[in-house]
């Protein structure tokens, strides 16, 4: 496989970050996502069962913040922002709009995990796709940047396929608060929880085609070597 003359050369003596990367680009990203495409079916279909049968399970509600699947999801995307910035941080000159996409995944995983954008929306009555349009202009403008630099890498195609399942997630939930109401509940469940299972399924492909990058040049061989 010929190498990326980007990439830090395995004949010099790796520093911490490019070693970490190493250990991380070891991990195969069709075997990580095993595990990770199970854990999302049971929280959906314990959601489904939540709003379906038992409204008391209150950790399996996949729209409330308390919910044991907010975590997850955020840690989904902590990985990737971590996969990301190792990305970033092995090419010489470091790529700014890997770095940036790396902090913006960041951004998400800290909102995901304090439902920020929830509690802005409460607040101030306005649809929080309103209130971040401006942040999701810059995401969109960065994950293009970073598409088009690693267009003939698998990885690209993951980054695709994680941005469109994320563009169809804020689709779902304009639809589930339509005119600023909740809609019904036999609109409004499916929605939510299919727009939760998509939330997760993009930010898994996100982190799968940072992992997918990292091992595109033999990095975790390299590494190992020296």
């Amino acid at each position: 496989m010929q190498r990326d003359p980007t990439r830090l050369e395995g004949s010099a003596t790796p520093n911490a970050v490019t070693r970490l990367a190493g250990r991380v680009a070891t991990i195969r990203p069709n075997q990580l996502a095993i595990p990770v495409g199970i854990g999302i079916l049971v929280f959906v279909v314990f959601g489904i069962l939540q709003r379906t049968l038992y409204p008391e399970w209150l950790l399996a509600n996949l729209d409330s913040e308390a919910s044991a699947a907010t975590p997850f999801s955020a840690s989904l995307l902590w990985a990737g922002a971590l996969a990301w910035v190792l990305v970033a941080l092995v090419e010489r000159p470091v790529p700014r709009p890997v770095l940036g996409w790396a902090g913006l995944l960041g951004l998400l995983a800290l909102d995901e995990g304090i439902a920020f954008h929830e509690a802005l929306e409460r607040g101030t009555g306005i649809d929080w796709q309103v209130l971040y349009l401006p942040i999701l202009g810059l995401g969109a403008l960065t994950w293009q940047r970073v598409v088009g630099r690693y267009r003939a890498s698998p990885a690209a195609t993951l980054l695709i396929a994680g941005g469109a399942i994320w563009a169809v997630t804020l689709i779902l939930e304009l639809v589930q608060h339509w005119g600023g109401q909740a809609a019904q509940p036999a609109i409004y469940d499916p929605a939510m929880i299919t727009e939760e299972a998509l939330e997760m399924i993009g930010s898994t492909l996100v982190m799968l085609a940072g992992l997918t990058k990292l091992r595109a040049d033999d990095l975790g061989e390299r590494i190992s070597t020296v």
